[in-house]
């Protein structure tokens, strides 16, 4: 049985980065002697950013062309939100110029057909293991498909049927798609005592000279990657090995379970420094030469401190243990 149309996606779904395709207003100039040129399909357009959000995806994805050659339709993937569980890649297509059989290639459908907004879908297999992907056929040589990977397969399934509806609304045909109820737990507003203090006051100038190899002066950013936080980086003296930057962050909306790199893993040990408890993180986010520690402050705000060790692995999480009390001693309230 010839899985052509599979491949092209398992290869897709690899490779998913952010940024869709942006359509161009207008019709595309015809070359001399020849028809009109088609707009290109943006399967990207199939979901909106609101309905996307609700879902649990990143509101851009990863548009990709039809290609009749490799019988590929117009596509588009979506990873799911870095706070969504569980993590998956979402695929629709659609297309108005591809025979259907002969996309399918004699597959044999893996359910019967269910009615959904408006349109018969049914689910044919996959080479991806845990892909749980819906076709529905909508003309001659028109079809669309609804493809979630990554999650067991029965709860592939039943997020591909949560988003079939959507995608239906904006098919020829389909069917208003009805309310959703967000995917995920509430964003946390940020409060806490961390709000009103400056991560670089949590070591005093006479504390950092306790802290072997790193610079006195620290430098204050925001995080891009961890919503509302900051901290404050003290470097490193001696290049680009042995011991690295120290580093205080404050997460006023980032409960202690949600830092990256600590996510879903649990502590290794739990420090009572001062009566707090820390979770230590050796090679944190699989990284080996970092360590990082984390304290809860409230139930929706947090502190973590990293540094690492390059070189020595005995030493990775060394200036984490040694600074945890420095810092303890000067966390408000």
């Amino acid at each position: 049985m010839r899985m052509k149309w599979q491949v092209v996606v398992a290869l897709a779904a690899l490779t998913v980065v952010s940024g869709c395709t942006v359509a161009v207003s207008g019709s595309a100039a015809p070359v001399p002697g020849q028809g009109p040129i088609a707009k290109a399909m943006d399967a990207c357009t199939l979901l909106d950013e609101a309905q996307l959000d609700a879902l649990g995806y990143e509101a851009k994805g990863r548009s990709v062309e039809e290609n009749k050659e490799r019988l590929q339709t117009p596509m588009c993937l979506w990873n799911t939100k870095d706070d969504v569980e569980p993590s998956a890649i979402l695929n629709v297509g659609y297309t108005t110029d591809i025979d259907f059989n002969e996309y399918i290639a004699g597959a044999v459908p893996k359910s019967g057909p269910q009615q959904i907004a408006g349109f018969t879908w049914t689910q044919y297999p996959s080479i991806i293991g845990d892909d749980c992907v819906m076709y529905a056929i909508l003309g001659d040589k028109s079809f669309a498909y609804v493809s979630v990977s990554e999650p067991p397969l029965e709860k592939a399934c039943e997020m591909a049927k949560v988003t079939i509806p959507r995608v239906a609304a904006h098919l020829p045909g389909g069917q208003d798609a009805p309310s959703i109820t967000p995917t995920g737990p509430a964003k946390a507003e940020p409060g806490g005592p961390l709000l009103s203090v400056d991560p670089c006051t949590m070591l005093k100038p006479e504390q950092v000279a306790q802290l072997p190899g790193i610079k006195p002066e620290g430098e204050k950013d925001n995080s891009s990657a961890v919503p509302n936080a900051s901290y404050c980086l003290w470097d490193d003296t001696d290049g680009d090995q042995g011991q690295k930057a120290f580093e205080v962050w404050f997460g006023p909306s980032t409960p202690v379970t949600e830092w990256p790199g600590a996510k879903g893993v649990p502590a290794t040990e739990t420090l009572d420094v001062g009566g707090k408890k820390w979770g230590l993180f050796p090679n944190m986010g699989g990284l080996r030469a970092t360590c990082g520690a984390t304290l809860a402050i409230t139930e929706t705000s947090s502190v973590q401190v990293v540094s690492g060790f390059i070189g020595d692995d005995t030493k990775t999480c060394d200036l984490v243990k040694k600074g945890l009390p420095l810092v303890t001693a000067n966390l408000p309230g």
